[in-house]
């Protein structure tokens, strides 16, 4: 259940906000940062900026931020004013390991302003080939199950943009390029945790995509001309028999039909 604070900020009352602030509370710094979370992503850009002036951190981690409403809404101008100082991480996680991107796809903007912010974000250092949930989900995937299709293919180019020698590279050393850190939180936070919060579950939006491929089983079996061969190779598949045994395991004693007529001649040629 949100906070007087929050739920007022969540409706854009500015008023109220500046009210409910003076008074301290425990928990009123993570109240003004969810709060200012909730006014970007509605679009209330005046108790926002009071929000702000009262001290409300726009990049708090593990929590819905004032970042992640900023692009979910498209407040561009709002992203550059959070990030300018350069020290910003722009795939900041929230509390369900969404990242601005994540909330950019889901969010209320069109698809090309929706592209826009996240452009800006992968410029800034977002990395586009981050996997989700427990289907390690894409970006692409994600905007693919929204039915964003110009999205999802704009993202797929940025998805392959890194070279095949960094690819292999990084797959040789255990990791994708900048992703020694990147362990993901676990994203099965209870649901009532992130709805007393205001924030979506962008994770939890997003796990009904793609996830047909991961119950195909892999086809265990190899080549059928190769099972041919090694049936037909009755030596490899029973080290044991001797060489030249026939397919019933016995020696062939038997001598070639053309030497024992040659013996018979000779035979023949002593009686004589």
């Amino acid at each position: 259940m949100l906070s007087p604070l929050c739920f007022a900020a969540s409706r854009g009352l500015t008023e109220v906000v500046r009210f409910l602030e003076r008074f301290d509370s425990t928990d009123k710094q993570r109240d003004l940062n969810l709060a200012l979370f909730l006014a970007n992503r509605s679009g209330h850009l005046e108790t926002s900026a009071l929000l702000l002036e009262k001290k409300a951190n726009p990049l708090q981690e593990f929590s819905a931020n004032g970042l992640h409403g900023a692009a979910w809404r498209g407040l561009d101008e709002h992203i550059r004013a959070y990030t300018r100082d350069g020290y910003v991480d722009p795939d900041i996680l929230d509390g369900s390991s969404a990242t601005p991107v994540i909330y950019a796809i889901l969010g209320i903007q069109d698809e090309q302003g929706a592209w826009e912010t996240i452009n800006y974000l992968f410029n800034l250092g977002a990395r586009p080939w981050r996997r989700f949930g427990i289907q390690q989900l894409s970006y692409s995937q994600i905007a693919r199950q929204e039915k964003k299709k110009f999205l999802a293919r704009k993202l797929e180019e940025w998805e392959t943009r890194l070279s095949p020698t960094i690819l292999n590279s990084s797959r040789e050393s255990g990791c994708m390029p900048g992703e020694d850190d990147d362990i993901q939180p676990d994203n099965e936070q209870p649901h009532e945790v992130l709805e007393a919060e205001g924030a979506p579950d962008a994770i939890g939006e997003a796990s009904h995509i793609g996830g047909e491929d991961n119950n195909v089983q892999p086809d265990n079996e190899g080549p059928r001309e190769d099972s041919g061969t090694d049936r037909g190779a009755g030596t490899s598949r029973n080290p044991s028999c001797p060489a030249g045994a026939g397919t019933d395991g016995h020696i062939d004693n038997k001598r070639p039909r053309q030497d024992s007529e040659a013996d018979g001649e000779t035979k023949r040629a002593r009686l004589a």
